[in-house]
């Protein structure tokens, strides 16, 4: 098998949030249904078709713990690895926590999957950032000012070049740019 890819797949506010600062992501809700059933999302693609695509995700322990409290757990039978130096309940037999070196875990995962979603949260999306762990971002630009919240980005981060690979669009307003970052450029 080839090296697999690592893919950053996430919403973020037209200002560049992820959630409002308590975490929350209600503002998504208006958005989530149509756009899940691939309805209004012009270049034919949906979360469906993306979450088929991947073979396992990886997210950092707030956001597993907002996902705990969704309920049902949504990401099936998919391995789930959850970074975190804490001991959290185990939504499934799928899920494993992780708290060992960042590269490590890339190189593991890239080398037992195709395609690994980035799930977030943003300190462990601008950590795999940082340390050049990343494919591919695929960001949904949700048309909603937030005015404050958790960004996506911090001023902390180092200066990458990226390379548009397409930026469809919806009916709706939501702008998804897929980008290649550095060696993955040339992602399908």
């Amino acid at each position: 098998m080839d090296d697999g890819t690592v893919t950053l797949y996430i919403a973020a506010s037209l200002d560049g949030f992820i959630a409002t600062e308590d975490g929350g992501v209600e503002w998504l809700e208006a958005y989530q249904n149509e756009r899940d059933a691939g309805g209004s999302d012009d270049s034919g693609g949906s979360y469906e078709d993306f979450f088929a695509s991947v073979d396992c995700l990886v997210m950092g322990a707030r956001t597993y713990e907002q996902v705990l409290t969704f309920g049902e757990w949504p990401y099936g039978e998919k391995p789930t690895f959850v970074v975190t130096h804490r001991d959290l309940p185990l939504a499934t037999d799928r899920v494993e926590l992780f708290a060992g070196d960042l590269r490590e875990l890339v190189d593991d995962l890239t080398a037992r999957y195709d395609r690994s979603w980035l799930v977030g949260g943003a300190a462990l999306s601008q950590a795999f950032l940082r340390r050049h762990l990343i494919d591919e971002i695929r960001l949904t630009v949700v048309p909603v000012l937030l005015g404050r919240g958790i960004p996506l980005f911090d001023d902390g981060g180092v200066e990458r070049e990226l390379t548009l690979l397409e930026s469809p669009s919806s009916a709706d307003g939501l702008v998804e740019l897929r980008y290649g970052v550095g060696a993955g450029d040339s992602l399908p």
